[in-house]
């Protein structure tokens, strides 16, 4: 893979957030990491270059849903770091706001 750290990062909790809840939209990406739409999208398309067969867009809730009987692309742990991660980054912002 040769995204760069931030964009690996991103993917990483895409698919821990697929595996862990069954879907996921773009807005929860651009929320987590400070980002517009826009860049969502694009780590979309690339975990779906990525990743073919693991989600497919439903018009209907307007999010992208897990297929059934597939695989993430990552392992349990690199997910689990990429949520410390972002989690770390959101407390980061959050204190950095209190104080401002």
């Amino acid at each position: 893979m040769t995204d760069p750290f931030a964009t690996v990062v991103r993917l990483m909790w895409i698919d821990d957030l697929i595996e862990e809840e069954g879907q996921i939209q773009r807005s929860d990406i651009a929320r987590a990491f400070r980002m517009s739409i826009q860049q969502a999208s694009h780590d979309l398309r690339r975990y779906m270059q990525l990743n073919p067969r693991r989600i497919a867009y439903d018009p209907s809730p307007r999010c992208y849903i897990q297929i059934e009987g597939s695989k993430p692309l990552f392992s349990r742990g690199h997910r689990c770091a990429a949520v410390n991660i972002a989690s770390a980054v959101a407390e980061h912002y959050l204190a950095k706001e209190q104080f401002n």
